[in-house]
């Protein structure tokens, strides 16, 4: 189905170019926010979750409930964390996506160093002790911009 805009004769999107990011970009996008979804499969369906994280020696970590619906996934030999903007006045954006193995952090020295840090409250209720970590193993990322 076309969609056409208030401008004659344009169709939403022509003018939009679609440029990949760097993982360098990608690193520092995901280290300047607070906020992403985490995704996995389980019992053969996708599940979502928001999570608040933090980025660490390239990995993304965050906290949830050890006996949750994550916590008890886990470890997770694929799964999936995305964060994006949308600029939708300015018709501009940009989307993060990582990809690989999640597990729980057991190692004490890095737990301290995680307990240590300043983050946000997780979004979810109860207490979220449980800190997973992220290892992705492929890095991909794209800004959407008008031409």
């Amino acid at each position: 189905m076309t969609s056409w805009t208030d401008e004659e004769g344009r169709i939403d999107g022509a003018r939009h170019v679609n440029a990949e990011l760097t993982t360098g970009e990608c690193w520092n996008l995901l280290a300047m926010e607070t906020t992403g979804r985490f995704a996995y499969q389980a019992d053969g369906r996708i599940l979502i979750f928001p999570v608040n994280y933090l980025v660490h020696d390239e990995t993304i970590f965050f906290r949830t409930l050890p006996e949750g619906a994550i916590g008890s996934a886990l470890p997770c030999a694929v799964a999936s964390f995305e964060i994006d903007m949308v600029k939708r006045e300015q018709s501009t954006g940009w989307a993060v996506l990582a990809s690989g193995p999640a597990s729980a952090v057991t190692d004490k020295d890095l737990l301290t160093y995680l307990w240590g840090r300043i983050m946000l409250e997780p979004l979810a209720a109860g207490l979220r002790d449980q800190f997973v970590r992220i290892d992705p193993a492929e890095l991909t990322g794209r800004r959407v911009y008008l031409s």
